[in-house]
């Protein structure tokens, strides 16, 4: 029986692109026991994942532990080099990872990163060729249990083919601005009629809350601020669709198979983008952006100052990607 450990992500959105993974070597080698390194905002995107033997927080004592493990096979997931270093120090003999940061000399199997030149996704299968393991299923996916469907049931009751809107992400370079997002649910109901629910964090709240004010009673139902994780998973699982930038709740309603459309700032829907019949990635980088700037907005530092490829993208353009969905 083959001894797995993945060195995994640090975030909620990274921790579900590694999940095809998961799979992908628990298929192969069907009685193997898989274990993951995560970090502990991603965790929660792990529970109820019937391919994993054990989730280990990543902290201070994570080496010993993986040292006192023997695993037979360590990969690395996150192409940071700790990933690899971790693997190397725990005397692992088979250790797979894409060669990033210069780490390839601490790795037994490896590929060539191609950064930004493919999905994150591909990035992370790739050292599976090196292994002589196929790919047959590149998707993502989450895992609710009974209690958990039944708890989302419970809080999208009587809410049909919602439409989900998430107006958050990590930073502003991200984040479709609320005026133009208002403008867009506004003409999206009138043509309609559907439910719209708002989701998001605590950060979200001031979106919401404008979001609110504008539109009155076109608003559904409001779960900003209310919903822990693995709540947010079982409310967007009884979603029809859900609308946002590149951050977690887009990528977790493209694991549970909904519509899934994405609105991209100084991220590349090449890399980050959602996939599959129900996936749909809205960007205007080529439109309002220099060659150069876009240079430097993904591949140097991030952060766009004028977000002009957002904030010029107008509500008209996103809003023909809703109705055939809805129609």
């Amino acid at each position: 029986m083959k001894k797995i450990i993945i060195i995994g992500m640090n975030y909620i959105g990274d921790t579900i692109f590694i999940t095809p993974l998961i799979r992908t070597l628990k298929e192969h080698y069907k009685d193997c026991i898989i274990d993951v390194v995560n970090g502990i905002k991603g965790i929660d995107i792990l529970k109820e994942n019937p391919y994993i033997n054990k989730v280990i927080i990543n902290d201070k004592d994570t080496l010993e532990y993986i040292k006192k493990e023997k695993y037979d096979i360590g990969y690395t997931a996150t192409t940071a080099f700790y990933g690899a270093s971790m693997l190397y120090k725990a005397l692992i003999p088979i250790r797979a990872g894409v060669n990033s940061e210069l780490r390839g000399f601490l790795l037994t199997h490896k590929t060539s990163w191609k950064k930004h030149n493919r999905h994150i996704i591909d990035t992370i299968l790739s050292p599976l060729e090196k292994l002589n393991i196929e790919v047959k299923n590149k998707n993502t996916e989450l895992f609710l249990t009974e209690e958990e469907v039944n708890q989302g049931k419970t809080k999208m009751q009587n809410i049909e083919k919602a439409l989900i809107v998430h107006g958050g992400a990590t930073r502003v370079s991200k984040r479709y601005n609320k005026e133009n997002f208002t403008k867009l649910l506004q003409m999206f109901y009138e043509h309609t009629k559907a439910n719209i629910v708002l989701i998001g964090s605590k950060d979200d709240l001031d979106f919401s809350n404008y979001i609110k004010e504008k539109l009155g009673n076109i608003i559904k139902e409001d779960f900003t601020n209310k919903l822990t994780i693995r709540e947010l998973i079982s409310v967007i699982n009884q979603g029809y669709a859900l609308i946002g930038g590149d951050s977690s709740p887009l990528h977790i309603a493209n694991a549970l198979g909904i519509y899934s459309i994405g609105i991209y700032g100084d991220t590349l829907p090449l890399i980050y983008g959602v996939r599959g019949k129900k996936a749909i990635n809205i960007e205007n980088r080529k439109k309002y952006c220099t060659t150069l700037k876009s240079y430097k907005c993904e591949y140097i530092k991030r952060g766009c100052k004028t977000v002009d490829c957002l904030n010029r993208l107008k509500a008209e353009e996103i809003l023909p990607h809703l109705l055939e969905i809805y129609k």
